[in-house]
């Protein structure tokens, strides 16, 4: 049946394997349970009476995008090597990308809960059916906390799960592009480094980048001389928050829900069967290394 309509809808795409729809932004997907194909037609090329006609027989993808001109501005210069945005203003602007799960929400819906979190005017540019990029301007940006609310928000109120990667507030000129291009690799790293942080920056990521990019003489010596971490899933979370929380023992064991007296248990305990000092700094920064790369195994 996708073969009948791949002819009557002559820029048509016929696929054997489910599409990457992040480089179909313009596009209705159509998938043949039975066949296994997907059939990309252009959104401009299906009437309303016949799209409705689609969603009723095929499982339906939409991933057209429709765009104020600003923002359709944006999307051009940001995926399509367009030419800058001739209505930006003249200060830094921040790039948060995003990704949520996929269902039976409405993109209408997910963006008035987007701009209801921010004070200022955003942008937001859809290139899939479930991702985009947030463009705001960066004199006076939402914190990271706020990320993290909206994601739990979105999470409860419904039911998709959302995460992001803040990226690094820059001007409009001829170095912004390539930083995004960038920025877009390293958020679809994290997605197998640290699969379940809700927020990401580049000061969070570039540690996992690290360990993940070390040869493998150096990951099994690390490894082997923290093996405890592999040993002890409790003591290896436990440090690591410890870590993260710049040595804080009130803070973790606030974080962990423990008693201070338990957190310092563990710690002594670490201390004890490795002989390292955590309050040293590079003691610190190898084991924070090695409890990101036992979680990457």
């Amino acid at each position: 049946m996708l073969k009948k309509l791949h002819d009557q809808y002559p820029g048509s795409l016929l696929e054997n394997e489910k599409p990457d729809f992040s480089f179909y932004s313009d596009m209705y997907w159509l998938h043949h349970e039975d066949s296994g194909q997907w059939l990309g037609i252009p959104s401009q090329e299906v009437s309303s009476d016949g799209l409705m006609l689609l969603k009723t027989l095929f499982e339906f993808h939409d991933c057209s995008i429709h765009h104020a001109p600003a923002s359709q501005a944006w999307f051009q210069y940001l995926f399509s090597n367009g030419e800058f945005p001739s209505l930006a203003k003249d200060v830094p602007y921040r790039l948060i990308q995003f990704k949520m799960s996929e269902g039976d929400w409405i993109r209408e819906d997910m963006e008035a809960a987007f701009k209801g979190f921010f004070e200022k005017d955003i942008m937001i540019l859809w290139n899939g059916p479930a991702g985009g990029v947030i463009v705001e301007e960066a004199n006076a940006p939402l914190a990271e906390e706020e990320f993290i609310a909206i994601s739990n928000a979105f999470e409860s109120d419904f039911f998709v799960k959302t995460a992001f990667y803040i990226g690094i507030p820059n001007r409009l000129d001829a170095h912004l592009r390539n930083y995004f291009k960038e920025e877009q690799r390293f958020f679809e790293q994290a997605s197998s480094l640290l699969p379940a942080e809700k927020v990401l920056k580049y000061e969070t990521l570039f540690p996992s980048l690290v360990t993940g990019s070390l040869d493998a003489t150096l990951k099994n010596s690390l490894l082997s001389r923290l093996s405890l971490l592999q040993e002890d899933p409790e003591l290896l979370h436990t440090i690591k928050i410890f870590l993260q929380n710049s040595s804080n023992v009130s803070l973790t064991a606030k974080k962990l829900y423990v008693h201070r007296n338990t957190l310092q248990y563990r710690l002594d305990k670490f201390t004890d069967k490795t002989g390292i000092q955590l309050k040293d700094f590079n003691s610190a920064l190898t084991v924070y290394l090695a409890c990101l790369l036992v979680e990457q195994k």
